[in-house]
This record gives C-alpha cells, structure tokens and sequence, in this order.
C-alpha cells in the first residue's frame, strides 16, 4: 500500500504526458493545404475574368505541390508544340500570406512570387503583380496584365 501513491503519481504522469504530445499536432498549417494536386479554376487580369479565353488554348493546366516543397507545372496546350513540364521548389510565408515559387526553364531559374488567400481546402486564390504577372503571360504565352489572379481547385 505503500508504492500506492507512487504508482498513481506515475500513472497521472504517463496520461498528462501522452495528452500532451507535441508530436500529434492536429493544426493544419497553409502549407499542409497547399500540398497535392491543383487545376485551373479561372483566372482574371487587370481587364477582368480572363478564364474563357485562357482555356480555349490549353487542354489541362496541373499544378503539383509536394510535401518537401517540390512544385510542378504540367501545361497540356491544345497545340502540342506549346506543352511544357515545369519543376522547381516553393516557399511559403504564413506571416505575409506568400508563395514562391521557382521553376526551371531549361537551365534558367524563373522566380514567381504570389500573395495567396486560402478559400477553403479546395480551393486557393494566387495573385501575382509585377515581374511575376509578366512571366506568366511569357509562361503561357499570353497577355495578362497584372494583377494575375488564379484561381486554384483541388483535384
């Protein structure tokens, strides 16, 4: 009966140590959203909703972020000649809500950077301005004009 109260103070000890394991955090983070597979949901420019438009020349546009911060960009365009498979890294700042992202173009490292506004889990709102506005209608051989936002959707 002695070691009762040592035995109970371990057995509090094990349960308040296991509720409190840092290494189960349930916390979502906006890099855990951003990770996985994400199509073209619309886009707009500086004139408006430009999604009509833009989808007439390309079949898919796939974006992929993985979890130790690869990103890929796949563009099925309606011509072939005008595919492209792009790879690279990202980075996200929680802090200003920004996502960078770098791809390699043959050898040439193009860095685009976008605020971001996380609808929901399926859906991620990117808006790109200066350099990186123009990179992209270079990207897509289009002419958007910043601000470019694009919206992504899951799946």
């Amino acid at each position: 009966m002695r070691n009762l109260p040592k035995y109970l103070l371990l057995f509090v000890l094990l349960v308040a140590g296991s509720a409190c394991d840092s290494s189960s955090n349930n916390d979502s983070n906006d890099a855990d959203v951003f990770v996985g597979t994400w199509s073209l949901g619309g886009i707009s420019d500086a004139s408006g909703d430009r999604t009509a438009a833009f989808v007439e020349g390309f079949n898919s546009v796939a974006i992929g972020f993985e979890s130790d911060s690869g990103f890929s960009l796949v563009v099925d365009a309606v011509l072939n000649e005008a595919d492209a498979n792009y790879s690279g890294d990202y980075t996200i700042i929680e802090s200003t809500t920004t996502v960078s992202v770098s791809i390699l173009v043959g050898e040439q490292a193009f860095p685009l950077v976008f605020t971001y506004n996380i609808a929901n889990e399926s859906q991620i709102n990117l808006t790109a301005s200066g350099t990186t506005a123009v990179l992209l209608a270079t990207l897509f051989n289009t002419s958007l004009s910043a601000p470019v936002t694009i919206t992504l959707v899951k799946g």
